[in-house]
């Protein structure tokens, strides 16, 4: 029997504009594939993903500790994966240049897209999926209503904590978790199916892109039966006066 649960939270009740910025060899993986690659949280650069801050977790000689005795981090770290999408109103120059430089690719979604993406057939497992916005907060400091009534449960929307350092990221952040099978092949992730149709708003091609990339981006969107707006960044360009 299919399962399928979902949680995906709008934070402060707004239904935000999502960004994902990718190369455009990237781009074209998702076209065919019609997956969202979820990264397992021990692979990321960030040796912090996936603790909770100094007031639960503790810290020796510099290195994340777990100091609850309840939840195993080494564990979930190793079972759970993260999608991560950029949440603003606007595109963001830094994240041009850190993800996509010239033939870059953006795609852009809303929150309350990304529930209606995953196709019925989807099995989100039994932890489930759950969709919000990261928390950025000062580890050394952070106070977080993290475990429950038994001292035991630790909630998932307090696991979206990254440090302050991170903050520029501005995260929306999809997780789920492997399954027994999954966690056995030592897998770093895992595809995720979606609806890209109802995934994806539009298409954005790298400001600084000659236009025949953008021609190529439409193309590759036609090719796979994608009927979206395809446009050309316009941030860079020249002042009318």
């Amino acid at each position: 029997m299919n399962n399928q649960t979902i949680y995906i939270y709008r934070p402060k009740n707004l239904d935000r504009r999502l960004w994902r910025y990718m190369s455009f060899l990237k781009f074209v993986d998702l076209l065919q594939r019609r997956c969202l690659w979820f990264t397992r949280l021990d692979q990321f650069q960030d040796p912090y993903e996936g603790f909770l801050p100094e007031i639960i977790s503790g810290r020796s000689g510099g290195e994340p500790r777990t100091v609850q005795p309840d939840f195993a981090y080494d564990s979930w770290r190793k079972t759970a994966c993260a999608n991560s999408w950029y949440m603003s109103d606007y595109e963001s120059a830094a994240m041009w240049d850190l993800y996509s430089k010239d033939g870059g690719v953006a795609v852009t979604s809303r929150v309350s897209r990304l529930e209606q993406s995953f196709p019925p057939d989807f099995d989100s497992g039994a932890w489930g999926l759950y969709g919000n916005a990261v928390k950025y907060v000062d580890f050394e400091t952070a106070q977080l209503q993290t475990i429950d009534a038994q001292d035991a449960v630790i909630r998932a929307s307090e696991l979206l904590c990254k440090r302050k350092s991170f903050e520029h990221e501005q995260e929306y952040r999809m997780l789920l978790t492997l399954e027994k099978d999954e966690q056995d092949r030592d897998i770093r992730g895992k595809f995720v199916p979606v609806v890209l149709e109802q995934l994806i708003e539009e298409v954005y091609v790298s400001p600084t892109a000659p236009t025949w990339v953008a021609e190529v981006v439409r193309k590759a969107v036609q090719t796979y039966n994608l009927d979206v707006p395809v446009i050309q960044s316009d941030l860079y360009a020249p002042v009318v006066k």
